[in-house]
C-alpha cells in the first residue's frame, strides 16, 4: 500500500513538471511589433529602438546602435492592458530587462513602463520581416 502512494505521487510530480516546463506558452513578439520605432519627444530626436523575433536594437544618435540579443519574453495584463517584458543581453553580456505596454489601435503604440507619458509609434517607412538588421551584426 505504502509503494502504490509512492509511485503515485512520482507519477503526479512527472505531470506537474511537464506542464510547467514544456506545455508553457512561448512567448514572442507580435509581428506587428517588429520594425523601427520613433517618437517625436523632442528629447529623443534622433533616436529609435528596433524589436525583431531576436533582437532588441537602441539607436543611440547617429550611426550609433546597440544591438542586443533577446533572451525571453514574457506577458502579462497589468490595468487592461498588456505589458511586455524583454530580457536580453548586449554584445559584452550584460544582461537586462525592458518592459512596455502595447496598445495595437491607431497603427500601434508603444509606452515604456518608467516613461508612460512618451510615445512610440512604428516608422512605416520600413518593412521588417522576421530579423532586423541587428541580427546581421549579432551573428558576426
Amino acid at each position: 500500500m505504502k509503494h502504490k502512494w509512492i509511485v503515485i505521487s512520482i507519477f503526479i510530480l512527472i505531470i506537474v513538471t511537464i506542464f510547467i516546463f514544456y506545455l508553457k506558452e512561448d512567448e514572442s513578439i507580435p509581428d506587428p511589433m517588429i520594425g523601427r520605432w520613433t517618437t517625436s519627444e523632442p528629447r529623443y530626436k534622433d533616436r529609435f529602438f528596433e524589436l525583431s523575433q531576436t533582437t532588441f536594437t537602441y539607436g543611440l544618435g547617429g550611426d550609433k546602435k546597440d544591438a542586443c540579443v533577446i533572451l525571453s519574453i514574457e506577458k502579462s495584463v497589468q490595468d487592461n492592458n498588456t505589458l511586455y517584458t524583454i530580457n536580453y543581453h548586449n554584445i559584452d553580456g550584460m544582461e537586462f530587462t525592458r518592459s512596455f505596454y502595447y496598445y495595437p489601435g491607431n497603427g500601434g503604440e508603444i509606452k515604456f513602463k518608467n516613461q508612460e507619458g512618451i510615445k512610440w509609434t512604428k516608422n512605416k517607412d520600413t518593412v521588417f520581416l522576421k530579423k532586423s538588421e541587428a541580427d546581421k551584426i549579432i551573428k558576426k
